[in-house]
């Protein structure tokens, strides 16, 4: 599989920041405040690139990626983690226990970093769980990280499915998640929910069907002819 070297130099060097948030904030919770510094990266980035941080920094995404990888069975991601309904469900549990712990840290800072240790040490127990039976980015199916930034951004830096397509399957078997973008060659684009923008399918596509919106022009500059549909524009 082609990917994209600068993203997988990126990914080594988040990968470590998991198991040095969750072991270290058994010393100090203040390592909490590295998954906070994160999270307000990931709020950022994602008005200007949608889901990108999750196929490029996100650290646990990183560490199932590199290192669970090795060990899981890499079974197809069940289709009840796709569900809209499964997936609002885990968000609300998720931010439930979030803000319910933040509001009896009273405000306080090592309260505060400890309860961001503590959510980063249940999401992961869960992902590395479900990881090491289906695919190992499984939990990104359905993170509510991930849910949030469709959510905010849902139109950014889309995957974007033009009528070159051939509906071979590549892209299917080199997403993280199992997403099948020739399966929306008609719709012309991939919800924002659905792609990490890893790029992985931008770069085995051996029809050269697929880009991220807004890199049409910078392609046409190289003298790569685009084919879009009319609901590219959409």
């Amino acid at each position: 599989m082609k990917e994209k070297a600068k993203r997988r130099y990126i990914q080594l060097a988040m990968a470590p920041l998991v198991p040095l948030v969750i072991v270290g904030g058994y010393f100090s919770a203040l390592f909490g405040y590295i998954a906070i510094a994160m999270l307000l990266f990931m709020l950022t980035l994602s008005l200007f690139r949608g889901r990108f941080y999750c196929g490029w920094f996100c650290a646990m995404g990183a560490f199932h990626e590199r290192w669970l990888s090795r060990l899981s069975r890499k079974r197809d991601i069940p289709a009840l983690f796709k569900q809209e309904w499964f997936r609002w469900l885990v968000f609300a549990l998720m931010m439930g226990l979030l803000f319910s712990r933040l509001l009896l840290s009273g405000g306080d800072p090592e309260k505060v970093g400890a309860v961001f240790v503590m959510m980063w040490t249940i999401a992961t127990s869960l992902a590395v769980g479900i990881g090491l039976i289906w695919k190992p980015r499984s939990w990104c199916s359905f993170c509510p990280m991930a849910s949030f930034q469709a959510l905010l951004s849902p139109r950014t830096y889309r995957l974007q499915v033009t009528t070159g397509c051939k509906g071979c399957g590549i892209c299917q078997q080199v997403c993280p998640i199992g997403t099948f973008p020739g399966s929306c060659r008609d719709a012309g684009f991939i919800r924002s929910v659905a792609c990490m923008r890893c790029g992985n399918c931008v770069e085995n596509c051996p029809a050269q069907a697929l880009f991220f919106q807004g890199q049409a022009r910078e392609e046409v500059r190289r003298g790569r002819e685009i084919e879009l549909p009319a609901s590219c524009g959409r």
